[in-house]
């Protein structure tokens, strides 16, 4: 009796895949290929060329802000740097840290509202240090706000004025970070001292607009634009849909056992896949938004996790969800590894994170294209994930 085995083929460009010579077309590492439960395969060339992304992608950055910062470089100004705690992980920009390793600076948490109320203070604290530790900042101090908590405000603003040792200051961050908001809370208690006035116009040899608040007589606090966000899933929605990720409703965990081969929707917007570790089981607790919709899905008859979830978008099925992504050609996959056996975080940038215990794990995580993830040391500890 003869055998019969199905010839697979490379899902985006068609080829046929083979595991025995990397530098023929349709090359796959046979790990991959014998994998009965991981239909879903690219060769390795469109993996690594069209859809895999190795480095997650920075935000754009404007020529002249780096202008801006290289002025602040020679001034050896104090750098209040404002995050917003929901997703800031992929949003840093090499350029700008590496313009500023030199200079104070002041890390400032914004938006604690958005994560889970039993999260303490410290242990934010201590998070976000070791964030900008990651990507090669040393912060003099970490400051912790929701943007309109007057108190929090009042500190920051007093540790401000003891750490710029009378020279200038500037504020900076991405866009939607509360930047702005915080810079407000320093003007509500503002006392003018000195002889100059709070201007906005034009950053020196630059078409950046910036608020100038004089400190006193000889320096001043730079009010900057934002950093940009295209990296980030906020890029998709206009000014009328994007007050759904900007509310103050805090982030919601719902735990969710993901077997080997099945993936969960989060609502039209991703998909996360889990394809296996040392456990066959996984328990991952998910945070995102409270209007995120969840759907489980597992691979059958003949069709993958991603061909059964752009037929729940065709549908409508789902919510809510993004009018521009209805297909794997408006997604990038990112494919994760975990080898720690510690609790870990994988996000999507402006969107949410899974959390879960590291046990040799892959994943793929499929996102609106140009869209960042991040997998970083867990934001918000729970010991009885297993």
């Amino acid at each position: 009796m003869a055998d019969i085995a199905q010839v697979r083929k490379c899902y985006n460009c068609g080829v046929l895949l083979q595991s025995e010579d990397p530098n023929k077309e349709g090359y796959v590492r046979k790990e991959i290929l014998e994998n009965a439960a991981q239909n879903f395969i690219f060769c390795d060339r469109c993996f690594e060329n069209e859809k895999y992304h190795a480095r997650p992608n920075e935000p754009r950055l404007d020529d002249d802000f780096l202008t801006m910062l290289t002025d602040a470089k020679a001034k050896d100004a104090l750098i209040v740097y404002v995050v917003n705690l929901f997703s800031f992980e992929a949003s840093f920009i090499e350029q700008i840290n590496n313009l500023i390793k030199g200079n104070k600076i002041l890390a400032v948490a914004n938006k604690r509202d958005l994560l889970p109320m039993d999260v303490s203070e410290e242990e934010i604290k201590e998070y976000v240090a070791h964030r900008f530790r990651a990507v090669g900042l040393k912060a003099v101090d970490v400051m912790v706000t929701t943007g309109f908590d007057d108190e929090a405000n009042r500190k920051i603003i007093n540790a401000i004025q003891t750490l710029r040792e009378g020279k200038d200051t500037y504020v900076i961050g991405q866009r939607y970070c509360g930047k702005t908001t915080l810079v407000n809370a320093f003007l509500r208690v503002f006392t003018n001292l000195s002889k100059g006035m709070i201007i906005t116009q034009n950053y020196r040899d630059t078409n950046l607009r910036v608020m100038a608040i004089p400190l006193d007589d000889h320096s001043y606090m730079f009010d900057t634009p934002g950093t940009g966000y295209d990296n980030s899933l906020l890029s998709y929605f206009d000014d009328n849909t994007i007050d759904l990720f900007l509310s103050s409703k805090a982030v919601e965990k719902k735990t969710i056992r993901l077997s080997k081969g099945s993936a969960v929707c989060l609502g039209g917007y991703a998909m996360v896949e889990y394809l296996g570790g040392e456990s066959g089981v996984l328990t991952a607790d998910f945070y995102f938004r409270p209007q995120i919709q969840y759907r489980k899905i597992v691979a059958k008859h003949g069709k993958t996790n991603i061909d059964i979830f752009c037929e729940i978008l065709a549908k409508g099925a789902i919510s809510p969800r993004l009018k521009n992504v209805s297909s794997i050609k408006d997604l990038d996959v990112y494919e994760v590894h975990v080898e720690e056996a510690r609790q870990r975080d994988i996000g999507i940038l402006g969107f949410g994170w899974i959390s879960f215990i590291g046990h040799q794990q892959v994943f793929r995580f499929y996102v609106p294209s140009n869209v960042s993830i991040y997998n970083t040391r867990a934001k918000v500890l729970d010991r009885k994930l297993k």
